[in-house]
Formats: structure tokens, sequence, C-alpha cells
């Protein structure tokens, strides 16, 4: 080609505006996509998207994020016991990944910002506001051992469940007891227990009404069901529910529900074992019961 030919080839080719270039150089994001835990230093007075657990020195916020491009969507929820899931949107650009989203806690309004460097597709830090007020974040995501530890965690719950049933049809109240934590509470109509003890002595005095008011009477058949468990895990700490169900036979030799509700339970890992540390029984079929 002609030098002067050239020159004019040079020349023609369009300047690219000074954005473009710009944004030319930013180096592609990595795919953020799937499930996060974030830890931060609790930040004064807990607010919703930064609960602590009790007992921890660290406020955790577990986030499933989606990533296309450079946009950012997905839910966050802190790690405690009725929590609520709050979806956000964001964005990612380059290294700087930023999300934030709005949640009523207790009657107030708070604001949750994440402000975050990567500094690899499975790490992330960076400052986390809550009201505007600062601290510092790490987030990990997780992977394949944590998300089959969990799995393991909420068959190792089902299993504790299935032995709940046994246990109370056969009043073993002093294995009984060893389900609940030590600090642990049974939520009923007629009151709340607090503690082993308590708990023992409230189902050990209703075992022995049972046993005054049968006295005499012709044995009849009778099972206890347990389903519809439903058990979620976050980290040493889970949430379950199920359902109860009482069957017996009648003088007629007919099989009736005698009642049915739900257990509504919080179990956390204490010693390396799950145990029941809340749980509300709600009768919702009682013979004899006014319908709710």
């Amino acid at each position: 080609m002609p030098k002067a030919a050239v020159a004019a080839a040079i020349f023609c080719v369009p300047l690219l505006p000074t954005s473009a270039v710009a944004a030319a150089d930013v180096p592609a994001p990595v795919d953020l996509s799937g499930e996060w835990q974030f830890n931060s230093k609790a930040p004064e007075g807990p607010a919703q998207g930064a609960s602590p657990v009790q007992g921890a020195s660290v406020s955790i916020v577990d986030c499933r994020l989606h990533q296309g491009g450079m946009a950012l969507t997905g839910d966050c929820e802190p790690r405690s016991y009725g929590s609520e899931v709050v979806p956000f949107t964001g964005v990612v650009t380059g290294s700087k990944v930023k999300w934030s989203y709005s949640v009523t806690s207790r009657g107030n309004s708070n604001t949750v910002e994440f402000d975050t460097d990567v500094k690899s597709p499975t790490r992330m830090s960076g400052t986390l506001k809550v009201n505007g007020k600062p601290s510092e974040l790490t987030g990990q995501k997780l992977g394949l051992e944590a998300r089959l530890q969990r799995l393991e965690d909420e068959a190792a719950i089902r299993r504790r469940l299935q032995d709940y049933m046994p246990l109370l049809r056969n009043r073993e109240w002093d294995q009984y007891v060893l389900m609940f934590s030590k600090d642990s509470e049974i939520i009923m109509d007629e009151g709340t227990r607090h503690g082993r003890e308590d708990i023992k002595n409230r189902m050990s005095g209703a075992s022995e009404r049972m046993t005054k008011a049968a006295a005499g009477k012709p044995v009849r058949q009778s099972v206890d069901l347990l389903s519809n468990v439903e058990v979620r895990v976050r980290g040493d700490i889970a949430e379950a529910s199920s359902r109860f169900t009482f069957l017996a036979e009648n003088d007629a030799g007919q099989f009736l529900v005698r009642g049915s509700g739900l257990y509504t339970d919080k179990w956390v890992r204490e010693e390396g074992e799950w145990l029941i540390k809340s749980r509300k029984v709600d009768w919702d079929l009682l013979a004899g019961a006014q319908p709710k």
C-alpha cells in the first residue's frame, strides 16, 4: 500500500470517547453468583440485616447472589431466629460490588448497605452500614463442603425429631428433657415452661393425671404420629416445624383423631449436638375445643 494510503487509513480510524476507553480498561467481573456468608462486627444495637447470634462476637448475614453482567440481584437474611429474607438489587463495577435494601424491624425502618471489594471469586471484604453506622465486613462464598454440612445438619435434626415421639409416648422424661437445651422453653396455651427441670415437672405431672384418669378403663390401641417436617439450618441455629397427630381407638373399634397441632421449633447446636431451644405447641384440632 502506498504511504499516502496508509496515512489516510490511519487518520480515518474513529476515536473512542473517553468513557468508552475507561470502560474497556475495567476488568470483566468474576461471577459472584451463589450463597455467601458475611461476617461483621455488630454495630451499636441489633438491627435487621446484621443481627448478632446469641453469644457471638460478630454479626452474620447469609446472602444469595445472582449476577448478570454488572447487574446484581438476590436476597439477604441475618442469621437470627425469626429473621426476614429481604430481596435487593445492586451493581458490580470491576472489583467493586454494592447493594442495599430497607427492612422494618421492631417497628423501625432500617437501611442496610454493603460496599465490598472482590478479593477472589470466593472472597470479599469491605464495609457494612446499618442506618449509616459502618462496620468491617468479610464475605466467604459457601463451597460444596459447607452445603453438604447443612444437609447433614438438616438430616440430624430430622432424626432427633423422630426420637421425640417415642420418648413422649413412653413417658421417658429423663431422656425426653435431654432433647432440649439447658436454657430451653416450651410455649403452650397454659403458659411457658423454662429449663429442663421445669419442663420435666410439667410433663411428668400431666402424665400422672392421665394415668389416674385412665385407671379402670379398657386399654385401647393408639399411636402418635409426626409428619410434615420442615427444617432450615443456618450455621449453628435452625428452625423447624412439624405436625403432631394422636390417633386412638374408641369403644366401637374405630380409629379417631384425638388431637393434632403444630410444633414450631428453634434449634441450637450445643457442644456438637442439635437441641431444641424453644418449642411452641399450637393445637388446631382438639376434641371438645372451639374451632379456630
